[in-house]
């Protein structure tokens, strides 16, 4: 859930900025190609994939950058950004590795099987990236990540007719060929899926562990989950929040009976956590502002 201090909203808001940069890039080096072909009123197509041919391996690098016309090219630069974004965002550790891997391997794979021809397009790439999202979204147990799925399931369904064979100028086979590619990326990375995304900001602790949801209803509460120095949920009930910071509530003092003597706290009894949890003097120093829900 969002949260409501003004820091936590900056951070949000950079990385998702950051997380359009990549997308962007790619797709603005297709368009510089195309506008480059358009205005010397010529064609790149040559650099584009010939399956089985060694001499051609090489333009593995260069097809998903060339198109044959302008709707070819916006048909698929859409849909990568979408999808080049939502993986930054969700898996911020993997990115590279998952971009590096669906790119290569989709490419390669549509060189050892589509059929004799010159492939050009970035649409390979494009179901690759589809391809991990829906693997890791419905083979991981994450109520998110299946919603992420199914709306990708429900938005880009129409993407299925691209890998049957009905329209012979449409490389079924590198579509087909992306999907798989993106299938073992997840399958690849499955470890890293089960993690908990988080926000990236150096100046913060970014603990990460197993995704689990709180016990409580969070979806009751407009903040952000909270964890203790043991990395366990603190019900909002128990915090207060200041300047967009949480701090545990003061414990209230238990009604005594007049003539009982008032027991002095033990360090230990005071503390608002175990002890040896922190050394810092403010109690609540410790505590963690992350989002996991």
């Amino acid at each position: 859930m969002p949260s409501n201090s003004i820091s936590a909203q900056n951070i949000y808001k950079k990385q998702f900025i950051s997380s359009l940069i990549p997308g962007l890039v790619f797709s603005g080096i297709m368009i510089l190609v195309k506008l480059i072909e358009t205005a010397g009123d010529f064609s790149l197509a040559s650099y584009g994939l010939k399956p089985r041919q060694s001499y051609g391996l090489f333009k593995i690098i260069s097809f998903p950058f060339l198109h044959s016309d302008w709707s070819h090219l916006f048909s698929n630069i859409l849909p990568l950004v979408f999808f080049i974004t939502l993986i930054y965002n969700l898996f911020p550790k993997i990115f590279w590795k998952v971009m590096l891997f669906t790119f290569g391997l989709s490419g390669f794979w549509t060189w050892c099987f589509a059929r004799p021809g010159t492939v050009i397009g970035a649409s390979g790439w494009v179901y690759a990236l589809l391809g991990f999202l829906l693997w890791a979204g419905f083979g991981r147990v994450s109520r998110r990540m299946m919603v992420i799925a199914g709306g990708l399931a429900f938005l880009y369904g129409g993407m299925v007719y691209g890998l049957v064979p009905i329209r012979p100028n449409i490389s079924w086979e590198g579509h087909l060929m992306g999907l798989f590619a993106g299938f073992l990326a997840a399958y690849y990375w499955r470890n890293e899926l089960k993690e908990t995304p988080v926000f990236v900001d150096d100046t913060v602790p970014q603990p990460i562990g197993p995704e689990r949801e709180p016990s409580y209803p969070y979806w009751l509460y407009a903040m952000p989950h909270v964890l203790d120095h043991n990395r366990q949920l603190v019900h909002p009930d128990e915090l207060i929040w200041v300047n967009g910071q949480p701090q545990l509530k003061p414990k209230e003092e238990p009604y005594e009976a007049e003539g009982e003597e008032k027991s002095e706290p033990t360090p230990d009894s005071a503390a608002p956590f175990p002890a040896n949890t922190h050394t810092s003097a403010d109690p609540f120093a410790g505590l963690w502002n992350v989002n996991i829900g």
